[in-house]
């Protein structure tokens, strides 16, 4: 499998989260294929609170992990994340802001 496959399958996963209308807007993965970190990203802070105060993450979770299963792959960790924290730490810049990030 590849990187290419694994984009496809969460662009699937995606398309299907952005269904439920409660302000998830995106996901990106960092890291190899095969162990990928995913990050859900909702426009606001409230918005992934709220999501996961009513637990649609764990339906979101397991949309990913079925996913990944089919390429023979498993998240090495699935988080969530806001536009609006992005904005304030990093000025909106996602490769910084995930770096900075991944370091913690």
């Amino acid at each position: 499998m590849t990187e290419r496959k694994l984009v496809e399958v969460l662009t699937d996963v995606c398309e299907e989260a952005k269904k439920d209308k409660n302000g998830f807007v995106w996901l990106t993965h960092i890291g190899h294929w095969r162990a990928p970190e995913i990050v859900a990203v909702f426009q606001t802070e409230s918005q992934r609170q709220e999501a996961i105060r009513s637990q649609w993450d764990m339906g979101f979770i397991n949309s990913v992990n079925i996913a990944l299963d089919t390429i023979k792959s498993k998240a090495s960790a699935i988080r969530f994340d806001s536009e609006e924290n992005c904005k304030r730490l990093s000025g909106g810049n996602w490769e910084r802001y995930l770096q900075t990030k991944q370091l913690q």
